[in-house]
C-alpha cells in the first residue's frame, strides 16, 4: 500500500478529540466519528452532554464499543513502520510544557500551539484559558505557513533567475565590447602602436562600468542565495512550533528583499564602439534656408556659407525646386569643394535634412556618401 494511502487511512482511525491513535475506541451513533473512551467520557462529564463533533445530544451509554478498531490501528502502525522506516517521529520540542502531550492544536484566538488537553480542559487545569476559542489542526496551520514561505521562496528563485539573466546580459555586453575592441585593434595595428594603447584605455573605462554593474548584480545574487539557504535550513531543522514562530520574521526578510525593485538592477548597456583615430570625426554645420517657398519659384541654386575643415572649404548647393529631370518634384542638394588640394581625393560625407516639426531624430532624412572630389566640383 502506498504511503499516502496508509496516512489517509490512519487519519480515519484517529481520535477526533485528542487527534491521537485510538485507545479503547468508541463510536458516536449520530455522526459515526471514532474517539477514545477516556476522551469522550471526560468531555461528556466535564463539559456538555453532546457530541463534540456533530453537537447531537449524547449520553455515555449510547456510545458504540468498537473492539475491532484497536486491531486495525495496530495493522496500520505495522504498515507505517514498514513504509516509513526513514521517517522520524515529531521532535520532543513539539510537546506541551503543561501536559507533556504532543502539540496538535493551534489556538487561532491566542495564536499559540497547544495540545488537545489544553484545548479541551484548558479552563480547569491550564494557566491559559481557551474556552470559547477558535481552534485549528496544527498540521493545517503548519502547512499554511510552509505554503506561504514556499511561495516566497519561489518568488525569490524567480528573482534569482532574473538576476542571473541580467548577469549573463552584462557578460554578453562585455564580450561584444571586447570583440569591438579587437576589431578596431586589428584595423589600426599596422598604423601606430600608441593608438592601440589609447583604445585599451577606452576599453578599461567601459569594462570598469560593466564590471561595476556585474558586481552589483552578483552581490544581490549571492545575498538571495544565502537567504534561500537560510530559509531552507530553517524549513529542515525547525520544529513546527518554531517555524510558525519564525515565519513572520522570515516573511519580513522576504519583504525587505522585494523593496528593492528589479528595475534598479537594469542598467543601460555600455555602447560597444570605439573612436577611430585613423578616420577623423565629422565636422558639421547647419544651413537654414530662409523664405524657402519664395526661392522654390526660381530655378537658381542657393549656396550655404562655407565650412572650413583642415584647409578645405566646403559648401552646399541647393535647388529648392529640384534640378534637371527631377525639377518640380524633388529637392536637389549637392556638396561642392570650393577650395582644397589640387589633386582629386576621396571624402566621406553625410547630408541630413532636419524635420523641424518633430524632435525625433529618426524622422530626419539622412544620406551618406563616399565620393571623389576636386576643387570646383
Amino acid at each position: 500500500m502506498e504511503e499516502g494511502s496508509v496516512e489517509s487511512l490512519a487519519e480515519v482511525f484517529r481520535c477526533f478529540i485528542c487527534m491521537e491513535k485510538l485507545r479503547d475506541a468508541r463510536l458516536c451513533p449520530h455522526c459515526s466519528k471514532l474517539c477514545c473512551f477516556m476522551c469522550i467520557r471526560r468531555w461528556l462529564t466535564e463539559q456538555r452532554s453532546q457530541c463534540p463533533h456533530c453537537r447531537a445530544s449524547l449520553q455515555l451509554h449510547e456510545l458504540v464499543n468498537c473492539r475491532w478498531a484497536e486491531e486495525v490501528t495496530q495493522q496500520l502502525d505495522t504498515l507505517q513502520m514498514c513504509g516509513m522506516g526513514a521517517k522520524h517521529s515529531d521532535d520532543d520540542r513539539d510537546k506541551c510544557e503543561v501536559h507533556q502531550e504532543k502539540l496538535s492544536v493551534f489556538c487561532w484566538t491566542c495564536r499559540k500551539c497547544i495540545c488537545h488537553q489544553c484545548a479541551l480542559w484548558g479552563g480547569t487545569v491550564c494557566t491559559d484559558m481557551h474556552g470559547g476559542h477558535t481552534f485549528k489542526p496544527l498540521d493545517e496551520v503548519y502547512d499554511q505557513h510552509v505554503g506561504n514561505i514556499n511561495e516566497e521562496v519561489a518568488a525569490l528563485r524567480r528573482r534569482l533567475m532574473e538576476l542571473i539573466s541580467l548577469v549573463q546580459e552584462v557578460e554578453r555586453n562585455v564580450d561584444s565590447v571586447r570583440q569591438a575592441k579587437d576589431e578596431r585593434v586589428r584595423e589600426i595595428r599596422n598604423a601606430v602602436e600608441m593608438m592601440i594603447a589609447r583604445l585599451d584605455a577606452q576599453l578599461k573605462s567601459k569594462l570598469i562600468t560593466l564590471m561595476g554593474q556585474k558586481n552589483s548584480l552578483t552581490q544581490e545574487t549571492e545575498l538571495l542565495e544565502s537567504l534561500l539557504q537560510e530559509v531552507e535550513h530553517q524549513l529542515r531543522s525547525c520544529s513546527k512550533s518554531e517555524l510558525i514562530a519564525k515565519s513572520t520574521e522570515l516573511l519580513q526578510m522576504f519583504t525587505q528583499v522585494h523593496r528593492k525593485p528589479m528595475a534598479s538592477f537594469v542598467t543601460a548597456p555600455v555602447p560597444a564602439d570605439f573612436t577611430s583615430e585613423l578616420v577623423p570625426p565629422y565636422d558639421a554645420s547647419t544651413f537654414v534656408i530662409q523664405t524657402f517657398s519664395v526661392l522654390q519659384q526660381r530655378a537658381d541654386p542657393v549656396y550655404s556659407p562655407p565650412l572650413h575643415v583642415n584647409g578645405l572649404s566646403w559648401r552646399l548647393k541647393v535647388y529648392p525646386d529640384g534640378n534637371g529631370v527631377v525639377r518640380a518634384n524633388y529637392l536637389s542638394v549637392f556638396l561642392e569643394l570650393s577650395a582644397g588640394l589640387p589633386e582629386t581625393s576621396k571624402y566621406e560625407y553625410r547630408v541630413e535634412m532636419l524635420n523641424q516639426s518633430s524632435p525625433d531624430s529618426s524622422k530626419n532624412i539622412v544620406r551618406e556618401f563616399a565620393s571623389d572630389f576636386e576643387v570646383g566640383e
